[in-house]
């Protein structure tokens, strides 16, 4: 009877932690969101984008204006996210998401990108506020 009831306990627990899994599938860490939106002049050319991490090929990507890339993912210890955009000649490469970063970095654990044709802007806030930004393009 004690073995009967000590494997229906286990069961349970483990029927129970595969649930959570499934409705989150980030238990007991923080789900990030990274956005790359293209906000260059209507009528340019396009934005490719290639994003990735050590483990996770996200693929190349083609934005017009307006349009935008996101990503979601489970943080640990490790995490490093970067993405590579080209536009009309000029390139940069640079980290969307590190989790070496201080917190407030990706607020509301969205990481808000946005491609403008002076450079590449970040906002702490999301919906983004103020933009600041962070690189210039590099050429190609």
């Amino acid at each position: 009877m004690h073995y009967t009831m000590s494997k229906l306990l286990l069961q349970t627990l483990l029927i129970s932690i595969l649930i959570v899994q499934t409705v989150s599938s980030c238990f007991l860490t923080r789900k990030i969101t990274v956005k790359v939106v293209d906000n260059l002049p209507q009528n340019s050319p396009p934005l490719f984008l290639h994003c990735a991490s050590g483990d996770k090929e996200l693929g190349n990507h083609t934005l017009t204006t307006g349009q935008d890339f996101q990503f979601h993912f489970c943080v640990n210890a490790h995490t490093l996210y970067f993405c590579h955009l080209w536009w009309n000649g000029k390139q940069k490469a640079f980290d969307v998401f590190n989790n070496d970063w201080p917190s407030w970095y990706c607020a509301d654990k969205v990481c808000y990108w946005e491609a403008r044709s002076d450079g590449i802007y970040n906002s702490k806030n999301y919906p983004p506020g103020d933009l600041d930004k962070k690189y210039d393009w590099d050429n190609a």
